[in-house]
Formats: C-alpha cells, sequence, structure tokens
C-alpha cells in the first residue's frame, strides 16, 4: 500500500543492441526504486547494423513484444546512443552567466568542438561545477551527436507505440545507475575508482568511474 504518499511516474528503461531488445520498468514510491517489469526480445535480423537502426519497424515490434510480455504499464522511454555516437567535450563559460545568456553562449560555440554542420547536430549541455583552471568559470559538459542517431531510436520507440522522453548516452546513463547504489560501495564511491564492465552478445564495455563521474570507457569486440 502507497496511501498518502507520493507517486512517481513508471519510466521504461530500454537497451537496444544488435542482438536483443531489453527493457526495465522502475517506478519510485517512499524514496526508493523498485522494479515493476522486465523483459527481453531478440532483435530481428538485419535491424541494426554497427549501432545503427536501419530497421525502425522491427525494432519497434521487438519492443512491443517485449512491452506485452512484461506487462509493462509506461508509455515513456529512456533509451540511449552508443558513447562511439557521441562527442564530449567539458568547456570552460564565465560562472557570471545567467541560465539564458549560458545557453546562448553555448550555442555560439558549439561548432568549434563539434565537427559536423550544426543543422545535422543534436546537442545538449550540463553544468558541472566551478573549473579548476579558472576560478571564475565553471565547467560545462557538452554533448552532441548527429541528429540521425536521435531520430532512429525516436522511430523505433515510436514504431512501437511508446513515446521516448529521454535520449541518453550509454556512459551517462551507467554513471546515474551507479549512483543509485552508493550504498553499497566502500565509502559511497566518493574518491574512490570503481571498475563496472557491462558484458554483450558481440562486445564487452569496460568503464571506470572516479568520484562516480565516468573517466574512462573503452569497447572491446
Amino acid at each position: 500500500m502507497f496511501l498518502f504518499q507520493r507517486r512517481y511516474r513508471p519510466l521504461l528503461g530500454l537497451d537496444i543492441t544488435t542482438s536483443s531488445v531489453k527493457l526495465i520498468e522502475l517506478a519510485m514510491a517512499g524514496g526508493q526504486y523498485r522494479v515493476e517489469a522486465y523483459a527481453a526480445e531478440p532483435t530481428p535480423q538485419n535491424a541494426i547494423n554497427e549501432k545503427a537502426i536501419v530497421d525502425a519497424e522491427a525494432v519497434g515490434e521487438a519492443i512491443r513484444r517485449a512491452v506485452k510480455r512484461a506487462g509493462a504499464k509506461s508509455g515513456e522511454v529512456a533509451v540511449a546512443i552508443s558513447g562511439d555516437a557521441a562527442i564530449t567535450k567539458v568547456i570552460q563559460m564565465p560562472r557570471a552567466l545567467r541560465a539564458n545568456d549560458l545557453e546562448s553562449q553555448v550555442e555560439m560555440q558549439a561548432d568549434q568542438y563539434i565537427p559536423f554542420p550544426m543543422d545535422e547536430v543534436s546537442y545538449d549541455f550540463e553544468v558541472l561545477g566551478p573549473s579548476d583552471k579558472d576560478p571564475d568559470t565553471n565547467d560545462v559538459l557538452l554533448v552532441a551527436t548527429r541528429t540521425e542517431n536521435v531520430e532512429q531510436r525516436q522511430a523505433a520507440v515510436k514504431a512501437a507505440g511508446l513515446s521516448a522522453k529521454i535520449v541518453d548516452v550509454e556512459a551517462f546513463a551507467l554513471e546515474n545507475a551507479c549512483k543509485l547504489m552508493t550504498h553499497q560501495m566502500p565509502d559511497g564511491g566518493i574518491d574512490r575508482a570503481i571498475a563496472v564492465v557491462d558484458f554483450g552478445a558481440s562486445s564487452t564495455t569496460f568503464s571506470v568511474l572516479r568520484n562516480l563521474k565516468v573517466v574512462y570507457t573503452r569497447d572491446f569486440a
């Protein structure tokens, strides 16, 4: 029973790979997450080529089957693109900038760090905090990818009758997941190097987190 407790809308987490589509539905109640549903379905042959979705309808049908198998109720999805499809750069911005001014400044400078035409790119940024290089600036994380990488996943999710609420980068999704497990880590993960290994069907991803931030990641075929 969760009467008189705030309930958060569940969100489906989707992992789309060349071998399978895996989903998990989490919900929060009483300040804790719990698994509501989970399932996996094989990815149709040739629907994904080198991590790019080439048949959104086929992938969408696999997602639909997984949702049905799991009995998931949420229609909103969080999905991620692979790290090698994203460009990340930490840049410095004046701390005195207001939010609107910061957004404009990042937009003006983004093309210096992104080697693609800006009309072919989707990007976002996050303020990390004061920079060690200059006390009057903040470190700002800039993340970009070709828009087609985002649209491929949105199209597959839409084909399944769902809505992509979040499109993240795998390394940052991993980082966020690890932050939910700090109570199981020595010293809460602070001043610690944490190694995380993700074994996939065709590749293995090795990541190192320092102070709960991904500082190194590499894929092995």
